[in-house]
């Protein structure tokens, strides 16, 4: 071992024991090392071969990466760096921050918006410039990895994740350096949203009733990437929908008869569709039909009074209430709340006998002409009638015991003409009073519970009680 050999193996020696080094081997200085990594020479002072950068000895872990940036792999540290001092064994970037990665890596950065590091300047945030685990040399990893060195709080303690955040694949959304649309997204954010969701954008390629901010942005109601709701929703989804629906939240905040189906279940969407349907008010399906979903059986009310199966009704009834015809419900329910008897939206007398006011009946009203019943005579307003005796002015027109609608007529659906009822429910034990009413060409009779069979002609009108002199029954019957 000649002379320089022994003093280089008693500088190494001493690198060992501590900081002595530069006083002790002034020719000599250690080594520039990867971060963490052990180098067993000391640095040179003289001139070297840039292909001995990158040994294992002198700068090991550098080309410990399964993917090399190009120079590193041909060891051509010239490329990137310039030498300051022989004797320091210093160097430099030939280039200053981004101009020195853009030398070879032309910039491709035409979009609107700019990642911030980008923007920056700082390639080197997000690549190693020496190499990697992934083609793009990316320092936290490969795909969402990367990003979440920065980005961590969008799904940080999330239960419910967007598909392709789950997977890493950040850039199946996301530009990494620039973009022509917000948050550096690939395409607009509806057009995104549908290249991977083909059900829904079919439905609203086809689809007669739209939502409006589907139309319009999916971010509106949807986060991105996470979220603690279902569906990735920004918000429990009855708080989401009553956000735009001032007025449907003002009706459930003030009703005193609360529909079920909005607070149960799925709520909101146990009745609607949130993107696109065929049916008016993004309704799921024909309102009838879906009423029917829940209506089939008798349904307990929150009165503790017991709703009947209203299926057989419909299905069975040959006259049909104007609205059911129509297969909508809404004319008379309010499906969000109210503060009127079973949803009604407007007064509507739930008792048999009741004195006549126009304001209880103006669900009606809102329909029928209320000269029906304010009328004793005509002869047009109404079939109802006994010569020109308004039979409706007769029974509901009274002081004390008028007959209500629902006397006589089946709210929703009848086996016969005018959904004029078989029985009706009458007091509380149960009984179904009949009506027993018969049709004649012009005119009928009816033979009640409430009273002896009378009858009523349009053309010839009938003496229902010769020893009064009176074609109907007064104030006094008892019936």
């Amino acid at each position: 071992m000649n002379a320089r050999q022994l003093k280089t193996a008693y500088c190494t020696l001493v690198v060992l024991g501590g900081s002595l080094l530069l006083a002790m081997c002034p020719t000599f200085a250690l080594a520039q090392v990867e971060p963490g990594v052990s180098s067993t020479v000391v640095k040179p002072t003289g001139p070297i071969e840039w292909s001995g950068c990158v040994t294992k000895e002198c700068h090991p872990g550098v080309k410990d990466y399964i993917y090399q940036h190009g120079p590193v792999a041909v060891n051509s540290c010239k490329s990137c760096h310039e030498l300051v001092s022989e004797e320091d064994h210093t160097y430099r970037l030939l280039r200053q921050g981004e101009a020195l990665c853009r030398f070879c890596h032309p910039p491709e950065i035409t979009g609107k918006f700019l990642h911030q590091p980008v923007q920056d300047g700082q390639c080197v945030q997000c690549h190693d410039p020496h190499g990697g685990e992934n083609r793009q040399m990316l320092k936290g990893g490969a795909g969402a990895e990367s990003c979440l060195e920065c980005h961590r709080d969008v799904t940080e303690g999330m239960p419910e994740v967007h598909g392709p955040v789950a997977a890493g694949a950040c850039t199946a959304c996301h530009k990494a350096h620039s973009s022509d649309f917000p948050h550096l997204l690939v395409k607009s954010n509806t057009d995104l949203c549908l290249d991977c969701h083909v059900t829904t954008k079919d439905r609203l390629a086809t689809a007669r009733t739209v939502h409006d901010p589907v139309a319009v942005e999916c971010s509106a109601c949807h986060n991105s990437h996470a979220s603690e709701h279902k569906m990735i929703l920004k918000q429990e989804s009855t708080t989401l929908c009553l956000g735009c629906h001032s007025q449907i939240k003002s009706i459930m905040e003030t009703a005193t008869s609360t529909h079920d189906a909005i607070s149960s279940g799925e709520k909101c969407m146990n009745c609607h569709d949130a993107h696109a349907t065929d049916y008016a008010a993004l309704l799921l399906n024909d309102m009838v039909d879906m009423c029917l979903e829940c209506h089939d059986e008798e349904v307990t009310a929150s009165d503790g009074k017991i709703l009947m199966n209203m299926k057989p009704v419909l299905a069975s009834g040959k006259s049909l209430h104007g609205p059911i015809a129509q297969r909508t419900c809404v004319p008379c329910h309010q499906i969000h709340g109210g503060s009127n008897f079973r949803l009604l939206v407007k007064s509507y007398p739930p008792e048999f006998y009741a004195p006549f006011a126009e304001e209880n009946y103006a669900l009606c009203f809102s329909c029928h002409d209320k000269q029906l019943v304010f009328d004793e005579r005509t002869d047009r307003l109404t079939n109802f009638r006994n010569g020109d005796h308004n039979m409706h002015f007769v029974h509901v027109n009274k002081d004390t015991k008028g007959r209500t609608c629902r006397a006589c007529h089946e709210t929703h659906a009848s086996s016969k003409e005018k959904h004029i009822r078989d029985s009706v429910p009458f007091g509380t034990g149960g009984w179904e009073l009949p009506i027993n009413f018969e049709k004649v060409d012009t005119g009928g009779r009816c033979s009640p519970g409430c009273h002896r069979p009378y009858g009523y002609d349009r053309e010839n009108p009938v003496n229902n009680d010769p020893r009064a002199g009176a074609i109907w029954p007064g104030e006094d019957n008892s019936g």
